[in-house]
């Protein structure tokens, strides 16, 4: 009976392999973990929000930015889990909310010009926050 001994080389190869499949496990699990600890619902506008983006919204007030987010939490969920708003950026949330309102909407979840903007506006301003 013969018996096959492995080479040096592929002996580094098969420890390196483990310990590569290893981080890539833990780096799986600590993603799963942090990622399921999001929750919009958890995010308080404050009014230093509404200030940060007073001049790109004139007249936005804490009471607009709050309805933002009642309508995102509320609707947003409906279909799938909430983004975190700084997970994209504001020219992606400019074409994504209409879109996914306009998926909404044939769901007969009615989301109007002005539900849209108070939804954009909040993602934008609270993606900000985070950053």
């Amino acid at each position: 009976m013969k018996y096959k001994m492995k080479s040096l080389k592929d002996s580094v190869k098969g420890y390196i392999n483990s310990v590569n499949f290893f981080r890539w496990g833990v780096f799986v699990a600590l993603f799963t973990i942090t990622g399921g600890c999001y929750s919009v619902k958890s995010i308080t506008p404050t009014e230093n929000d509404v200030a940060r983006v007073k001049d790109k919204y004139p007249g936005y007030s804490l009471t607009d930015l709050n309805r933002g987010k009642d309508l995102f939490v509320n609707y947003c969920g409906n279909c799938h889990k909430h983004k975190n708003p700084a997970s994209k950026t504001e020219e992606e949330w400019t074409v994504i909310v209409p879109k996914m309102s306009a998926k909404a909407n044939k769901k007969s979840l009615v989301l109007d010009e002005n539900a849209q903007q108070d939804i954009l506006r909040f993602v934008i301003t609270m993606r900000d926050a985070s950053r």
